[in-house]
């Protein structure tokens, strides 16, 4: 094992070490589960509501910049052959 392994290998445990260390903490778990109101009707509290009314422009744009990059990966999917420009 080189030097770049040892130190790839190294990273990860201690990634991994963080993670589990936080995941194990002392947390405080709510003892019974809440509301959160996802769209109503009656009133504007929410989420779907104030989501879709005050950035309704900045999620189409997200979608048409998520749909193009699902294309743009297809289409480099699909070529034969690497650096070849066209299907």
């Amino acid at each position: 094992m080189n030097a770049r392994e040892f130190l790839v290998v190294l990273a990860a445990t201690a990634l991994f070490l963080v993670m589990g260390a936080s995941f194990l903490g002392n947390v405080n778990w709510l003892g019974s589960p809440t509301s959160i109101p996802v769209y109503n009707t009656t009133s504007n509290n929410g989420i779907a509501n104030q989501m879709f009314d005050t950035f309704a422009i900045t999620i189409i744009l997200i979608a048409i910049l998520l749909g193009a990059a699902m294309i743009g990966g297809v289409y480099l999917a699909k070529m034969d052959e690497p650096g070849k420009v066209g299907p």
